[in-house]
């Protein structure tokens, strides 16, 4: 009787079928002292480091594996996906970028080594800014992925890459021009065609957004739920006369992944939005913040506490006078920053493009420079962490690394612009490294923020918005803690500004802020509109036009059906920012 040969990673699989990683590890690493060329236990064990309490041990096995296994082997994929997982786990890119440029030199023309080496870049740069920021790196990505001929099985891969980059830094012209040649190379690839029709969308490229949508729905009608979206939200009166079918279809379908579960529910709350029918549009708001909810939970005790301990830094750092020192010192020429913070929707863009319409400022929009330049310094963590790590040395390097990306964005202007609106949580970093950067704060009628929150599909969604009650308590939360950093405003550097104020009386508001920032008045500015420069933001429709008024009762009539989102108007005291203590105006030196 012929004897079956034993599995020797037979322990090793065991181990982690049971999810007892740290032993299956050990049993790995065990198995390789007698068998060291077996690559496939090479990777168990690494899988079972990085999902045990030793990933760092995964990496140096990993690079190892990733120089010798050649890339046509069945099992280089999988050596390729633990490198990345542990390059996230560990925040560390570098040492995979550093591989991945040891094999393109030996192998300049292997157009799969060059898309991984572009799309590392690519994710090590998203990693630590979500929103476009200064990146050489990035531009060493494109560099790379032209190499890519059209030969290469890659190509279409590496065209689409380099699209997504060009996005990412805004630079849609470059996106449209590559997005355009690979739709007429594969006019039957759908996917292409969808991210062209939201690059479109993004772009503020109406025309083209709405008929490239069309002509998607009309070769696939239930292909995906985005060309409805882009339809609904920016041509409604464009919609078929089928699209609800199409799109209840997408929600109620089981297999159907929540992102397309989120953009249909949107489509079908705006389509019944411009039929009159709130109470049916809420609802499927409703279902769209449901799905995102159950692929992206969220820990809405953890913000709040987060929230709580930056008030106390505030606190803390005003009575013992924790200014970073002489941060000012070594300032080379070039643009000084002016910040614009406050809850999504709350008037930051509108703010924004006044300001980038003078002559001295350049409006960079939603940028994560002052993020990335942050978590260079000091490392990731949550921001009151990061915070308690700043000191006079971090800070200027913050600053000096800060500056030199303004000075890539406009070396010729006075002013740059950040109205990336979720940096009010930075404040105190930010007060730290720039105690004389204008900040310009931001806010509207508690329910006009919230329901413009709750009813815009961002590209990435809020996560604390999925929940009503959840969103009230978040939205008092920024209001205390807004109301801290007026109250330890040492230097006046914070501008209190009324969305409402601001519409209803632009001349006069408008100067004043402009005044704050220490700019003189130019009328053009109220005439932002005119203007080519395109906000990439929720509201990229409306930033083409003139201030209008038509947006400031909107949320009344979604009024009967905001539950919790009601107490935010009964607590009008602890839901609005105490302006009786804002910061005294006085204009900031230039």
């Amino acid at each position: 009787m012929t004897q079956s040969k034993k599995d020797i990673a037979g322990d090793l699989k065991r181990a982690m079928s049971a999810a007892d990683f740290d032993t299956a590890a050990k049993i790995g690493a065990r198995i390789l002292r007698l068998h060291p060329r077996r690559t496939d236990i090479e990777i168990m064990t690494a899988v079972s480091e990085l999902q045990g309490k030793k990933p760092a041990s995964a990496g140096p096995r990993l690079r190892k594996l990733f120089r010798t296994v050649p890339t046509n082997d069945r099992l280089f994929t999988a050596v390729a996906q633990n490198l990345l997982q542990y390059s996230y786990l560990t925040s560390d890119f570098g040492s995979f970028e550093s591989v991945l440029e040891e094999r393109l030199r030996a192998a300049p023309k292997d157009g799969f080594l060059a898309f991984l080496l572009a799309d590392v870049l690519f994710r090590a740069e998203s990693h630590v800014s979500p929103g476009k920021c200064v990146a050489p790196k990035l531009s060493r990505a494109v560099s790379v992925l032209k190499t890519v001929g059209e030969s290469s099985s890659h190509f279409n891969d590496a065209q689409t890459l380099m699209a997504r980059i060009h996005l990412h830094q805004e630079d849609h012209a470059q996106a449209f021009a590559v997005l355009e040649k690979a739709v007429a190379r594969q006019p039957g690839n759908l996917e292409l065609r969808v991210v062209l029709a939201s690059s479109y969308a993004m772009a503020g490229e109406v025309e083209q957004a709405v008929s490239t949508s069309l002509s998607i729905i009309n070769d696939r009608p239930g292909y995906s739920a985005q060309p409805y979206m882009v339809i609904s939200f920016m041509r409604p009166q464009a919609m078929p006369e089928d699209a609800v079918k199409h799109l209840e279809a997408i929600l109620q379908n089981p297999k159907a992944d929540s992102s397309e579960k989120y953009k249909a529910a949107y489509a079908l709350a705006k389509i019944a939005e411009t039929e009159g029918d709130m109470e049916r549009a809420f609802a499927y708001y409703g279902k769209g913040h449901a799905a995102n909810r159950a692929a992206r939970p969220f820990d809405m005790e953890h913000e709040l506490r987060e929230m709580k301990t930056l008030e106390d830094m505030a606190r803390q750092a005003a009575a013992t006078d924790m200014s970073s020192g002489d941060v000012m010192a070594l300032d080379a020429k070039g643009p000084k920053p002016i910040f614009i913070v406050g809850m999504p929707r709350s008037g930051t863009t509108l703010t924004e493009r006044i300001l980038g319409a003078h002559p001295d400022v350049y409006a960079a929009g939603e940028i994560g420079d002052f993020a990335k330049a942050v978590n260079d310094v000091v490392g990731k963590g949550r921001i009151s962490e990061q915070l308690s790590r700043i000191d006079d040395k971090a800070a200027r390097k913050i600053r000096s690394q800060y500056l030199e990306a303004m000075r890539a964005y406009a070396p010729e202007k006075r002013f740059v612009t950040n109205k990336t609106p979720a940096n009010f949580v930075r404040l105190e970093m930010i007060r730290r490294v720039f105690p004389d950067a204008p900040i310009i704060h931001t806010h509207r009628h508690p329910l006009a923020t919230c329901l413009s929150v709750y009813t815009t599909p961002f590209a990435i969604p809020m996560r604390y918005s999925d929940d009503l009650g959840e969103l009230a308590d978040y939205y008092r939360a920024y209001v205390g803690l807004m109301n801290v950093f007026f109250e330890t405003d040492r230097n006046g550097m914070l501008y209190d500004l009324s969305y409402e104020d601001l519409v209803a009386n632009p001349d006069v508001v408008a100067k004043d802020y402009l005044a704050h920032c220490g700019l003189d008045w130019h009328p053009e500015c109220l005439e932002f509109y005119k203007t080519d420069h395109t906000a990439t933001t929720a509201s990229m429709i409306q930033v083409r036009r003139p201030i209008f008024k038509d947006s400031l009762g909107k949320w009344q009539r979604f009024e009967p059906y905001i539950g919790p989102l009601a107490t935010l108007v009964s607590d009008a005291d602890e839901t609005k920012v105490k302006t009786a203590q804002k910061s005294s105006r006085n204009a900031v030196a230039a």
